[in-house]
């Protein structure tokens, strides 16, 4: 039993761009079936991780869009991590591939943990693959063994997703059926205990520019924001103190102070 499934239809998508993005070619047989069957009898960690995620996915869906990759690669995410911003973050990005994107990963800050900007990297990496082999399926080979391991896949483009699963590896395959489950658990959320996401809410938090070095504890004292939640928003930041360098960008939720507000968006210390 091999059958694609299309599921596009049951999410709502923000469109970034006036052109549509074709859907992933999302499959459904007795091996996914089961990643669903597990993820809906256990279903605390996926439920922990689209809370996480909330805030963020809008954005990111944009992000994959502007990039003109399917939507539903955003649940590629949860297959690498449960949207974990911690370690190397929702992507799980090598420090070389992000760093090859233009991603800031050392002592001070590692924006893999940044759902947002490890987004941005992802899209491009993502794009470089399929753009070598023109298989959405076989550039997820690729994203998960290395570029050069999609040559040893070539002759298995557009092939049903069970004859291709049956040559990759474990840890591949694996990766790829908690991701085809994740995304399949996503378009029908309520039945598996979810809420659904609204992809068309507005951002709940804005953005404020400080001096590098400054510590979070002198932030929270004039945003009256916590240390707890600056460096929840902010999770690439590694010490609780901002970055060196002339500025960084900072998060903040919406009911921050009025003393930040009043500085148009930028914070003197």
């Amino acid at each position: 039993m091999d059958a694609s499934v299309d599921l596009a239809r049951g999410i709502p998508y923000v469109r970034s761009e006036p052109h549509k993005v074709p859907p992933f070619p999302l499959a459904f047989n007795r091996t996914v079936q089961r990643y669903v069957d597990a993820f809906a009898q256990n279903n605390e960690g996926i439920r922990r991780s689209f809370r996480r995620s909330r805030p963020y996915l809008p954005m990111m869906v944009k992000v994959l869009e502007k990039h003109d990759l399917p939507p539903d690669l955003v649940y590629l995410s949860f297959a690498e991590s449960l949207f974990s911003s911690k370690g190397a973050g929702p992507w799980q990005l090598s420090v070389a591939t992000a760093r090859r994107f233009n991603l800031r990963v050392n002592r001070y800050v590692d924006e893999r943990r940044d759902p947002i900007k490890s987004t941005r990297a992802a899209a491009e990496y993502l794009t470089t693959l399929h753009d070598k082999v023109g298989d959405w399926r076989v550039a997820l080979v690729g994203w998960n063994r290395g570029e050069t391991a999609m040559d040893d896949y070539w002759s298995l483009r557009g092939v049903d997703y069970s004859r291709l699963t049956s040559h990759l590896p474990y840890n591949t395959r694996a990766l790829l059926n908690r991701f085809m489950a994740v995304a399949i658990i996503a378009h029908q959320p309520e039945r598996y205990g979810l809420e659904p996401v609204n992809y068309t809410e507005p951002v709940k938090f804005r953005t404020i520019k400080v001096k590098g070095g400054t510590p979070l504890a002198l932030v929270a004292l004039r945003t009256q924001v916590s240390v707890r939640v600056l460096r929840e928003y902010n999770p690439a930041i590694l010490h609780d103190r901002v970055p060196p360098g002339p500025s960084y960008e900072l998060r903040l939720p919406l009911q921050e102070s009025a003393d930040a507000r009043a500085a148009g968006g930028t914070m003197r210390f």
